[in-house]
């Protein structure tokens, strides 16, 4: 398996992108790996290229074969209004989260309130 960076699948994800032709060529050739650092950069960079939350992750599980729910429920909060962080946040907590932070209230995870 070869690591891939952020850049990689940019060049992909993107409509165009100067390292596009050669980030091809190296997927026909490679097994594709990456770590949620990538994903959670990728999130913060798909709205900045216009680039769909959800089909963002799923396109570099696809490409990673990756099947990883979670990732899929950080993408769908984000798409909700979410902050990437909280969101993954979110999606890792397994539904009861300790946080100050009042957004997990309104997606039905259960806070353990830091502030009382």
């Amino acid at each position: 398996m070869t690591y891939a960076d952020t850049d990689f699948f940019l060049a992909i994800l993107k409509d165009s992108d100067w390292l596009k032709e050669n980030a091809l060529k190296i997927i026909k050739t490679h097994e594709i790996e990456t770590s949620e650092v990538t994903y959670i950069e990728l999130m913060l960079l798909a709205k900045k290229y216009n680039l769909d939350f959800i089909g963002v992750m799923k396109d570099v599980m696809a490409i990673c074969n990756e099947n990883n729910s979670m990732y899929i429920l950080a993408a769908e909060y984000i798409n909700s209004g979410v902050n990437v962080f909280d969101a993954f946040h979110a999606a890792h907590c397994n539904g009861e989260i300790i946080s100050s932070d009042h957004i997990y209230d309104k997606l039905d995870i259960l806070r353990i309130k830091l502030e009382a």
